[in-house]
């Protein structure tokens, strides 16, 4: 169950996004909600340029009036966020770290059951159709699930699970499971082959899955689809209405082969909707 929220604030219109995504879920969950923001330490390594002058320089005077002034404009960031909260009827407690962002989230990560952050960040703009590299660099190291939202927000109304037979596909069926009880929401079990010698194992795999989570009180609808896993999961997620997906983002079979090196890339980046991963 999902008790603890974390999601990423940068200022960007992403993270707003997903912290739309998080207030709902904290709204509708009952969950503790936290926003971190990281003051990239990285910023920090290069030299700078004198603004009267031009001149490049390293001096300690012009790096801690860098650090002074992100640190400033982070702290404000997170009040906004908390008041964003508050204005909601929605408590939000704040973090602010200095480090490298996906190394202070992996760090950090151990105390919540999701995580939250927006498909781009603050540098969007320069590539208003490319995955975010925090993002797509976070969700590989990411030991608790992951979801990475939209351009837009839509409340979560009804989900598809991919499942594929592997342990992570089964951990996802899982999460997908209980939030879907949680949010009152339908679930759409969604197994895939590619080729025609593969619709045996995707048909028993769906059945398996949709037996597993009608065990647990969860109403369930299963389905199979034939062709490239990734356009599947798109396609059969917008032909059934459902808004949200949930993926295993390390198993071992087509999810593994087709997904994983491709999330970040074709699911994320073409999804209309969020997509949650499950280690």
């Amino acid at each position: 169950m999902i008790k603890n929220i974390l999601f990423g604030v940068d200022g960007s219109p992403g993270s707003a996004i997903a912290g739309d995504y998080a207030m709902d879920f904290a709204r509708r969950l009952g969950a503790r909600l936290e926003a971190v923001h990281v003051l990239d330490s990285r910023v920090l390594e290069y030299p700078l340029i004198a603004p009267q002058t031009g001149v490049v320089t390293w001096s300690p005077a012009a790096v801690n009036g860098l650090q002074e002034a992100l640190r400033t404009r982070g702290e404000t960031l997170l009040r906004e966020t908390a008041a964003r909260g508050e204005q909601a009827g929605i408590p939000i407690a704040t973090r602010l770290e200095l480090g490298h962002p996906v190394q202070i989230l992996a760090d950090i990560q151990a105390g919540t059951e999701l995580i939250v952050l927006g498909r781009q960040g603050e540098h969007a703009r320069s590539a208003p159709d490319v995955p975010g590299s925090t993002m797509e660099r976070f969700i590989r190291r990411a030991t608790r699930p992951c979801l990475v939202t939209p351009r837009d927000f839509h409340p979560v109304d009804k989900i598809l699970v991919a499942v594929d037979g592997s342990d992570s596909a089964g951990r996802a069926l899982h999460e997908a499971a209980e939030l879907a009880n949680a949010l009152h929401a339908p679930l759409i079990i969604l197994a895939v082959a590619e080729h025609d010698n593969e619709l045996p194992l995707a048909q028993q795999n769906a059945l398996e899955a949709h037996s597993r989570v009608r065990a647990h009180g969860c109403a369930a609808a299963n389905l199979t689809a034939l062709g490239p896993a990734a356009h599947q999961v798109l396609d059969k997620a917008d032909e059934t209405g459902c808004n949200m997906i949930v993926v295993g983002s390390h198993g071992h079979g087509w999810i593994y082969e087709r997904l994983i090196g491709s999330v970040a890339a074709h699911v994320v980046s073409n999804s209309r909707h969020p997509v949650m991963l499950v280690r």
